[in-house]
């Protein structure tokens, strides 16, 4: 008897073969497949539906590889994205270092994709919100990298129906956008933990009322979970400065910092402001030898102890997403929001120093 013959398999669809059935070139194809908007949206959708019903799926060893030829020569020029500055005075924000290590990072990791990325001041003389449409159209930008705004809750009125946006940080309230963001939550954690760990027992928290609204109030809900572990009489309450990190009215704030101070004497103190150390040093206390102090935010200030919330990361994985979202073909204002979040870094510095055995009993409240 002789074996039966095993059916042959049928042949791959290839791109070729999608472009044929189109009645395009396989370039055209290849780009309404990947929901480049060079494509009309129309030509898109009868390109995408043709593949579907013949068959056709990329091979993966043919895309393998050309992800391979991709990263040993230069991306070609595909596109610019804006980064949009809203700060009343155009330089402040990237001034601002820790804005600047977003912006590094994004620019960055756009040009590695073959996108330019390029700053849209929206305060520029005569700029509505109609005309900065209008511009952002005729240059044909068509992603729109939120910079963090200069006060939280900051809402805007433009249409964005024609671009695909991410925002970096919560300060932009309105429209609500995809956002990539240091985990807040996890660094105010890691913080107290490791501040725990070097045996320190009564940690104090200093903030201001804005950072705290522009983070959705991440960084100091640890703060309170692990204050209420803690007996009534051994508590810290949170320092609060009303409005922004550095106040104007430095001389009213330092004395009721040190009237805080005096009165919870903290061991340690975790802290989103520069001034903290100088007006510690005022009160006649060193840092670390009388109290460990530690940042959230080591980009604004360098050196300290704390968490390196790494900006270039959160600006690389802004534009990463919205690439994604822009080659998806999504535009205009999310109905469901991405969170996007960058864990932070400990790290050691001259402003905290161990005091004793780690609080396992405190630690433990923290799981």
């Amino acid at each position: 008897m002789e074996p039966q013959s095993q059916p042959s398999a049928l042949p791959r669809v290839t791109l070729k073969d999608v472009a044929r059935e189109a009645g395009v070139h396989v370039s055209t194809a290849w780009r309404a497949l990947s929901n480049e908007t060079y494509v009309s949206a129309e030509k898109r959708q009868r390109i995408r539906a043709i593949a579907d019903r013949l068959g056709y799926t990329p091979d993966p060893m043919l895309s393998a590889l050309s992800s391979y030829r991709r990263k040993q020569r230069p991306p070609a020029y595909r596109s610019t994205l804006a980064w949009i500055n809203n700060f009343p005075v155009r330089g402040d924000c990237l001034a601002l270092p820790h804005i600047a290590g977003f912006f590094e990072g994004a620019r960055t990791y756009a040009e590695s994709m073959g996108f330019r990325l390029e700053e849209f001041w929206l305060r520029e003389r005569g700029m509505t919100p109609k005309r900065a449409r209008e511009v952002l159209l005729a240059r044909n930008i068509r992603g729109l990298l939120f910079a963090p705004q200069a006060l939280a809750n900051t809402q805007l009125a433009l249409d964005l129906s024609s671009f695909a946006c991410v925002s970096i940080g919560y300060s932009l309230a309105e429209p609500r956008l995809h956002v990539a963001v240091n985990d807040q939550h996890a660094s105010t954690l890691l913080c107290l933990r490791r501040l725990l760990q070097l045996g320190h027992r009564r940690i104090g928290m200093a903030s201001a009322s804005d950072t705290l609204k522009r983070t959705v109030h991440h960084f100091e809900s640890p703060f309170h979970v692990f204050q209420n572990a803690l007996l009534t009489t051994q508590r810290v309450p949170l320092f609060l400065i009303e409005g922004r990190d550095e106040p104007a009215n430095k001389a009213q704030w330092q004395e009721r910092f040190g009237k805080w101070f005096r009165t919870h004497r903290p061991e340690a103190i975790i802290t989103t402001f520069s001034e903290t150390i100088p007006w510690l040093n005022e009160l006649g206390l060193k840092v670390p030898d009388d109290v460990s102090v530690a940042t959230l935010s080591r980009m604004q200030q360098p050196g300290w102890a704390g968490i390196d919330q790494q900006e270039r990361i959160i600006g690389a994985r802004a534009v990463e997403l919205l690439i994604s979202i822009f080659q998806a073909g999504e535009r205009g204002v999310p109905d469901t929001p991405l969170r996007m979040l960058v864990e932070g870094k400990w790290y050691d510095g001259v402003t905290v120093r161990s005091v004793g055995a780690p609080v396992s009993e405190l630690l433990g409240a923290l799981e």
